[in-house]
């Protein structure tokens, strides 16, 4: 999940991305997603919670808003239940009708993106 470096080799859509700043506990990192001939930069700061969740909040980009996270129940050992929510909003109508659906898009293949990753890199 923090790995933001290796985003481009799994997260469909995303063709860049770069870490700002990083610690134990938070994180600024900058993601640049592309379809269809659009392209977008946004930064985030993530506040991390080891195993157990992280919280996004909006440093720049093309939204008036962008908060959510991802949460990780534990149900065994070698298992957990990973969770998504992202709420946003574009500075206005015409980026919104450019990128809205194309965003959308990208957001609802993260969770399988991500759990694929994990699967490669944990397997047993």
């Amino acid at each position: 999940m923090n790995d933001v470096l290796t985003y481009p080799d799994f997260l469909p859509g995303c063709v860049g991305s770069k870490l700002i700043k990083s610690t134990p506990e938070e994180m600024i990192a900058s993601v640049q997603v592309s379809k269809a001939g659009i392209s977008k930069t946004f930064t985030t700061h993530n506040f991390l919670k080891t195993n157990e969740r992280v919280d996004m909040r909006l440093v720049d980009g093309p939204f008036r808003k962008l908060t959510g996270g991802w949460v990780f129940t534990a149900l065994d050992d070698n298992a957990c239940k990973v969770e998504f929510q992202l709420d946003f909003e574009f500075t206005n109508k015409l980026i919104e009708l450019a990128f809205g659906r194309i965003f959308k898009d990208l957001t609802n293949n993260m969770v399988q993106a991500f759990t694929q990753r994990a699967k490669e890199i944990y397997r047993d």
